[in-house]
């Protein structure tokens, strides 16, 4: 959700907060990504996330690198995640809609 809201943030020509936003959430992911990820038993992609093999911190991490520019790395990262769950919707769209 921190991603569309940064991305909503952009065409009003608040593009400072967009990026801060952005900035923040690749920090949290960072973070996240020095912690084990836990899956909360009432998710409601509990039952996606018991069947794959998914990977929580290349999920939170790729949208922050996308919207802050870093398509190289995002792209790296939303790779993954689609060859580990090819229907993804979100890691799909990601992939289409920064082309």
């Amino acid at each position: 959700m921190t991603y569309c809201s940064a991305l909503s943030l952009e065409k009003p020509g608040q593009s400072a907060k967009a990026k801060k936003l952005l900035r923040d959430l690749l920090t949290y992911a960072q973070q996240l990504a020095k912690a084990k990820a836990k899956i909360d038993y009432f998710a409601t992609s509990l039952p996606r996330m018991l069947l794959l093999d998914d990977n929580l911190q290349r999920r939170q991490e790729a949208p922050a690198r996308l919207g802050l520019g870093r398509k190289v790395q995002a792209k790296k990262l939303l790779a993954i995640v689609l060859r580990r769950d090819p229907s993804h919707a979100l890691t799909s769209d990601l992939l289409d809609s920064r082309k």
